[in-house]
C-alpha cells in the first residue's frame, strides 16, 4: 500500500522482519522471506550484541 520509495525505507526497520516472521508462523504467508527476515533479525541482534559489548569494554559516558 506504501509508495515505491516508502517500501524501500521500511525494509531499514527491523520490526517489518520481527511482523513478518510472526505473520509466517500464525497464517503461513509474509510481505518478506522467511529466510531473510530470520537473517536480518539475527544480523540486527548481532549488531545490538557488538554496540553493546563496545560500551561495557570502554565503559562510554560511565561517569567516574
Amino acid at each position: 500500500m506504501l509508495p515505491p520509495a516508502w517500501q524501500t525505507v521500511t525494509l531499514f526497520n527491523p520490526v517489518v522482519y520481527l511482523i513478518s516472521v510472526f505473520r509466517w508462523s500464525f497464517y503461513g504467508i509474509s510481505d518478506v522471506n522467511v529466510a531473510l527476515s530470520l537473517g536480518m533479525i539475527l544480523g540486527f541482534l548481532l549488531l545490538c550484541i557488538l554496540a553493546v559489548g563496545w560500551i561495557f569494554k570502554t565503559g562510554y559516558r560511565l561517569k567516574s
